[in-house]
């Protein structure tokens, strides 16, 4: 189980998965660039009300945070990781529900999103969100392929560096495909793994 206790109600999930050195070769935990990812973009922007969609959602630990400080979340992931994901956040949703004033301001929805499919997430949304994406250097495609089908203006992903010079070729090909951004900014390291964290603020269309 994990838990969190910002502003005020506290996220409990289940996690399921296997980690070896700090890493996890599943959707079953929650990742530090995860919480990351919350950290980063809840000191530098204020949630309330904007649309999320986040990808690859896992655990469902950093939806229900961002929709607890006010966002409006549709979480998606894969369909072998997506009966933890609905569990998690549909169980925290009725765990809330006594609590009208707490129930009001949360809001999730749980959605299948298997980026080969080729498929719009249903919805129009302001931010498009993810943590630990790029471990599979050929989906870097399919990903980007998913934020331009979602009609993705700002993206915002954080990741712990694993093979640099194969997630160097994400900048690369967003670049190519029309995104915008700053270098990636450092924020941290992972004590167990001693890897830096990475935190990427894209837009598209953007014109300096």
């Amino acid at each position: 189980m994990q838990s969190n206790d910002l502003a005020g109600t506290e996220v409990v999930i289940r996690e399921n998965g296997s980690r070896y050195l700090g890493s996890d070769g599943t959707s079953g935990w929650v990742w530090q660039a995860g919480r990351v990812l919350a950290a980063q973009l809840l000191a530098s922007v204020d949630v309330g009300g904007l649309r999320i969609l986040e990808l690859g959602s896992g655990t469902g630990w950093l939806a229900l945070t961002l929709a607890r400080a006010g966002a409006v979340v549709t979480a998606t992931e894969r369909p072998g990781a997506l009966a933890l994901l609905t569990r998690n956040v549909y169980g925290h949703l009725d765990r809330v529900a006594a609590d009208e004033a707490t129930c009001a301001r949360i809001s999730v929805e749980v959605e299948r999103c298997e980026w080969k499919d080729n498929a719009k997430v249903a919805g129009d949304f302001d931010i498009v969100v993810g943590s630990d994406l790029f471990y599979i250097v050929e989906s870097y495609p399919l990903l980007l392929n998913a934020l331009l089908l979602n009609n993705c203006k700002r993206c915002i992903l954080t990741w712990e560096e694993r093979i640099p010079l194969e997630e160097a070729t994400f900048l690369v090909l967003a670049a190519a495909a029309g995104f915008a951004f700053d270098p990636p900014k450092q924020v941290g390291k992972n004590e167990v793994t001693n890897n830096r964290f990475w935190y990427l603020d894209m837009s598209f269309g953007r014109i300096d």
